[in-house]
Parts: C-alpha cells; structure tokens; sequence
C-alpha cells in the first residue's frame, strides 16, 4: 500500500486489518483459554498434614471429661431439688405430727402408739431426705472442684493444640502455594510457549518482509501476538515482578524504535531518502540541509548553503535533471548518484535504481 492506493481501498485494508487484529486475539484467546484449562493440584489432597495424636489426645480427653462432669453436674442438681422438695415434705408432716403429740401432751393425755409411731417415721423420713440432700449437695461440690481443674485442664490442652493447628495450618498452606505456584508456572510456561513463538515469527514477518503486500496481516498477528503475552504475565507473573517486566519491555521497545528512528535519520532507508529528496524538491528546498533555493530555471544548480549539487546535465541525454533523484525526467536514465555511491552511469535497462 503506497502513496497511489486509493483512499478508499487504503481505509478498507486498514480496517480489514483492525477486524483481522481482532480475530487473530480471539483466536489465540481459545488456545490459551485450552492451555489453562489444565486440572490444578488437589487443595484437600495437598493440605493433608494433620496435628500429631500426641497433641489432639489430651485435649480430646478433657473435653470429654469436661462434658460427662457438666452433665452429671447437671444431673445431681435435678436430684438435689427433688431432696428439697422430700425435705420440705417431711418437715411438714413432722410438724403436723409433732403439733397433735404436742396437743395430747398438753391436754395430759398419753399420745397413742399410732401418734408415737408416725411421729418416729415422720422425724426418720425428714432424717433421710435431709442426709440425702447433703449428700448430693456435697457431690456436687466435689464434682464441681474436678470440673475447675479439667476446665484448667482442657484450656491448656486447647492452646497447645491450637498453636499446632497453626503451625500444621501454616504448613499445608505454604505447601498449597509451593503446589499451585508450580502449576502456574507450567500453565504459564505452556502459554508463553505458544504466543512467544507465534510472536518472533510476527516479528521475523515483519521485518524480513516488510515490503510485502500481507505486512498488514503480519502486523495484524504480531500485536495480537504481544497482546496476549502481556495477559499471560499479568495473569501468572506476581503484581511485584509484573511492573518491573512490564515497564522494561515497554523501555526495550522504545529503544527498539528510537534506534532504529535514530538510524533511519542518520542513515535513511531508500524508500525514505527517495520521499524526502522529492519533498525537497517540491518544496524548493535543499534536500541536505533544507536551505530554500530558487525555482528551477533549467541550468546546472548548487546550494548556497552546503554546495550539493542540486541540477546538472544527463551523463546520457545531457539534459539538466534533478541530480538527487534517481531518474532524469528528460529520458528516464537511472542513476546510483542520488544514494550518493554513484559517479553518474547511466545504468542497464531493466536494472533497479
């Protein structure tokens, strides 16, 4: 695509090209998107390391000894308000009983031996339900010292076990992150493995055939090709390392550019010493040093300003020609002048100027 395309076939092939750019990145993306596809390691295979039994033991015992004591606590508390209740049964049926034996007492009168019976039976079943209530209330008490110390008991057994939880914890997670940062590392592998090289051969392309009529199309899969490699190195590569790579493959292809651009100024190709010579021209200008000169008047001319020679006679028609263009206008012969390694042969017919 040169200066004499039409503009309108110019803008079709260029957006033939973004459309083929989009493609390419699309097509690329499913390869990737395969590639990633691969089964990672297991997270419950990998963090299978457990506390030691020496450690979970005793605090597995002293929960347990802690719960069966909270329970019987609880049981023998039940059984102490029952005795509350028989108690305060009994001492109201001794009392009834003692106030008619009193009564028959006062009234001079010998107490029967049903009145002296109950009485006795009365006073025996208070007697028994108060030591019953004693008893449980002293069970409790005891039970309740052994729960103080197995709940002191159990805290210690619970911290042990929670510092190596952690340190186990610890453990199975930095040997998650040794297991998933290697498959990372080999889906990352495998993606770069793919895009770099589909990249250097964009880039071989893209050079070696620059003037070719599909440089779009190698274009078109060279930036598609870079897109993807950045993604790949987002995705996979630490945010920490990122930048850094980022930045220094931004610099390296600005050096890239800017030597090349360096170059081409010192010492341009062909194609843009051939533009900037006929610009020069057009624009009554040097096309060494951009000093203006005169309009062509059809004799020999030289710059004022750095003496290069600007017209002078055909070595084939002697005709006055443009010296630092590669053809005379007046007959067509071919020089080497313009590049400035000729001498000013005419040059064969057919061969490139």
């Amino acid at each position: 695509m040169n200066e004499n395309t039409p503009r309108g076939l110019r803008w079709t092939i260029r957006g033939l090209s973004i459309l083929l750019f989009f493609l390419f990145v699309w097509l690329e993306g499913f390869v990737v998107d395969d590639l990633g596809s691969v089964e990672g390691p297991s997270r419950q295979r990998v963090m299978s390391g457990s506390v030691p039994e020496e450690v979970a033991a005793p605090a597995r015992e002293a929960r347990l000894k802690v719960d069966t004591l909270t329970r019987e606590i609880g049981r023998l508390e039940q059984v102490k308000a029952n005795r509350i209740q028989t108690r305060e049964s009994a001492s109201a049926t001794l009392n009834q009983i003692q106030s008619s034996y009193q009564f028959e007492v006062e009234q001079q009168r010998a107490p029967s031996d049903e009145l002296a019976k109950a009485l006795g039976q009365a006073q025996e079943s208070f007697l028994a339900a108060s030591r019953a209530y004693e008893e449980a209330n002293q069970r409790i008490g005891e039970l309740q010292d052994e729960l103080a110390s197995e709940q002191v008991r159990l805290e210690s057994a619970e911290r042990r076990l929670q510092v190596e939880k952690d340190r186990v914890g610890q453990e199975n997670m930095e040997l998650w992150r040794a297991a998933d940062g290697r498959h990372r590392f080999r889906v990352a592998a495998s993606k770069l493995a793919f895009v770099v090289p589909v990249f250097l051969f964009a880039a071989w392309l893209t050079v070696r055939r620059k003037d070719s009529i599909l440089a779009p199309i190698h274009k078109a899969l060279l930036v598609a090709s870079f897109w993807w490699i950045g993604v790949v190195m987002f995705e996979h590569f630490p945010r920490e390392y990122f930048k850094y790579i980022a930045i220094g493959a931004a610099i390296l292809i600005v050096l890239m550019f800017l030597v090349r651009s360096l170059r081409n100024a010192a010492q341009p190709q062909e194609d843009v010493l051939l533009r900037r010579r006929r610009e020069a021209y057009q624009a009554s200008r040097c096309p060494e040093c951009a000093y203006p000169v005169p309009a062509e008047t059809g004799a020999a001319m030289a710059c004022a300003s750095c003496g290069v020679e600007l017209f002078g006679p055909c070595a084939a028609c002697s005709e006055i020609r443009h010296v630092l263009l590669p053809h005379c206008r007046a007959c067509g012969d071919a020089t080497d002048r313009w590049r400035g390694t000729g001498d000013g042969e005419v040059l064969a017919e057919g061969q490139p100027g």
